[in-house]
């Protein structure tokens, strides 16, 4: 029988972010697709036990060396901490209906993300957006970075605490929230400098963040309740997507205190 294809798990923080949420995703997206645990054979045995407490004796649990460790991690910074497990067709990803099911209201800030293609962008910015409170997350799948081991770990784990939802219209998530008593903003260089003060608490609002390069398609633009500008100070006239988001929820997050 053909084996299923699996998915390397590395990084210290990413490992324990993963093996910490085991309990609140459902089995088949947390510990049934767990393969193999494996560590580098230089950490002590009080590492070893807490890494335990988290998983049942039925899965393997292998010490290896550094080197070894390096070959099954393709030489990518596992920093001694790896999971194998079995690949998700569309891991973390919920459905639109899903959506409707589990967002309620007043459970902002709501994180909308309008084509983020970049890996990179896309872990630091679930990353940015859990620290800052965020526990709904909708993104557009087309045209959108996958979540992949690599975004797990640039994120830090982030994603193990974060409801992700992939839909094909990012304006019918848009209809929903405004439905259920949020507001949306959008970030964009011709908006406004004044509004943060006047905008609803971080509860009730959703905030889209736009394409790396083309920001936040026009549409999806003038269906925003606010459309705010970030005063810049300096010779460079944009940020990069990442500094952007969280610039915007540390601001949503401040009207609220």
């Amino acid at each position: 029988m053909e084996k299923s294809p699996v998915e390397i798990l590395f990084g210290k923080r990413n490992f324990f972010e993963f093996l910490e949420s085991l309990d609140q995703v459902a089995p088949e997206r947390g510990i049934k697709t767990i393969r193999e645990v494996i560590i580098k054979d230089s950490l002590g045995n009080e590492e070893k036990q807490r890494i335990r407490q988290y998983i049942p004796n039925s899965i393997k649990f292998t010490t290896v060396s550094t080197r070894e460790l390096d070959r099954i991690a393709s030489d990518k910074n596992h920093q001694g901490y790896v999971i194998i497990r079995t690949k998700q067709k569309s891991f973390l990803s919920l459905g639109f209906e899903q959506f409707k099911q589990n967002v309620k209201v007043g459970e902002g800030p709501i994180l909308i993300l309008d084509r983020i293609q970049d890996p990179g962008n896309l872990g630091n910015i679930l990353r940015t957006a859990e620290c800052m409170g965020v526990k709904h997350v909708l993104m557009s799948d087309r045209d959108t970075s996958p979540i992949t081991p690599v975004v797990e770990k640039v994120s830090a784990g982030a994603v193990h605490h974060l409801q992700i939802y992939r839909v094909a219209n990012l304006m019918h998530g848009m209809e929903y929230l405004k439905k259920n008593e949020y507001w949306i903003l959008a970030t964009d260089e011709e908006g406004e400098e004044n509004i943060w003060e006047t905008i609803p608490e971080a509860t009730q609002m959703a905030v889209i963040m736009g394409n790396e390069g083309e920001g936040v398609k026009r549409l999806l633009l003038e269906e925003a309740d606010y459309v705010a500008r970030i005063p810049l100070f300096g010779s460079v006239t944009s940020l990069n997507v990442v500094v952007a988001c969280g610039i915007t929820l540390d601001r949503i997050q401040n009207v609220s205190r």
